[in-house]
């Protein structure tokens, strides 16, 4: 038996491919995760991802991830087209600025779920110098063929549309399934990449005409139903022999993500007690802190159980001062008022929650 035949054979595969692409990213100091398997919940079937690669750095008080899931494919006889025509930006049924992040800091949680953070997200990574991993399409992709390199013929678009949809469900379930490894406070920034062995061609269609141009790498934003919820995604196809210098622009993204965050960690905490909404996402964090170290104190000097009620944080312009409000009576409130370890344990988890450090009194709840 000629064992060179399998050596020869196998490079005819995607494995070769997949193999140098994580060597790649291993090489630029990302971590690497092969083949790794998932449960499709959709379907009811196992599938898997080629590669999934992480830089991280600690932040302030988390840990920021960047994330890539990549796809690999390999074709010898059909080149990739895809299908395009110019992008309509202003279109309202489109998401341009797709982001797909997840954390367990109440802060970034607070701050990824306004309106424009998206956009803000995007326009922050340009101005730190990230050229091409989030430009904005020039071009809308509306479909894709795979077409013979030597006929011309359009085959099928089974590798394309399999690439996209292994991609959108892998991100699916790994957003799906962090809240249940990670405890330690964290926040993840994930990107779709593509990356085939074969040529890679834009049909742009204009009026009457059809232009073929050869390309590299092209931006598909596309929309998926997961979970009976309509999401968009941004999948970047990459042609293997360019996968280096693309990457180093990755680089520069988990750079920007770093910065990003801490920036808006520190955007959250600003003037914090002034603003409810921000107060109001932390309040059972600070009553968790506080609560047993009160009751016990509370419980021993009045030598009985002393109701207090959920602590109700709110900002007086009137002394300038926060107040923390609780459903009680006179005497526990001028305890609270006047006790300097009970005062000295809430300045302590006012630092540690808030990162509040002026003046509070204890005071009546809000009755509304």
């Amino acid at each position: 038996m000629n064992n060179e035949i399998f050596a020869e054979e196998i490079k005819k595969t995607g494995f070769v491919l997949e193999n140098s692409t994580a060597q790649i990213l291993r090489k630029n100091g990302w971590t690497v995760i092969s083949n790794k398997y998932y449960v499709d919940d959709s379907e009811e079937a196992v599938r898997e991802i080629d590669l999934l690669a992480y830089r991280v750095r600690k932040v302030q008080h988390f840990d920021v991830f960047t994330v890539l899931i990549i796809s690999c494919k390999k074709s010898e006889a059909d080149a990739w087209a895809l299908l395009s025509r110019e992008a309509n930006h202003k279109d309202p049924n489109s998401d341009w600025w797709p982001l797909h992040c997840w954390s367990n800091d109440k802060a970034l949680q607070f701050q990824l779920s306004k309106e424009e953070t998206p956009k803000r997200f995007h326009d922050s990574a340009q101005a730190n110098g990230v050229n091409d991993a989030l430009t904005l399409p020039d071009v809308e992709v509306f479909a894709f063929q795979q077409m013979n390199k030597i006929s011309g013929k359009p085959q099928n678009q089974t590798a394309i549309y399999s690439a996209i949809t292994s991609l959108m469900k892998a991100q699916a379930y790994e957003l799906s399934a962090l809240p249940k490894r990670k405890k330690a406070p964290c926040v993840y920034q994930f990107n779709l990449l593509s990356v085939l062995d074969t040529d890679l061609v834009r049909l742009m269609f204009k009026n009457d005409e059809i232009k073929p141009t050869s390309i590299y790498t092209e931006h598909f934003l596309t929309r998926y139903i997961i979970n009976k919820k309509e999401i968009f995604s941004r999948i970047r196809f990459i042609r293997s022999n360019i996968f280096s210098k693309v990457l180093k622009d990755y680089d520069r993204l988990h750079t920007s993500n770093c910065k990003w965050f801490a920036i808006e960690c520190d955007s959250f905490y600003r003037d914090i007690v002034k603003d409810w909404k921000k107060v109001e996402s932390l309040e059972l964090v600070f009553k968790s802190e506080i609560d047993l170290m009160i009751k016990w104190r509370l419980d021993h000097f009045f030598q009985k159980e002393v109701l207090i009620g959920d602590p109700s944080l709110f900002w007086s312009d009137s002394d300038k001062s926060l107040h923390i409000g609780f459903d009680t009576s006179d005497d526990v409130l001028s305890y609270l008022n006047v006790n300097d370890q009970i005062k000295g344990l809430v300045e302590k988890a006012l630092r540690k929650i808030f990162r509040y450090e002026g003046p509070f009194v204890f005071t009546y709840d809000i009755p509304f």
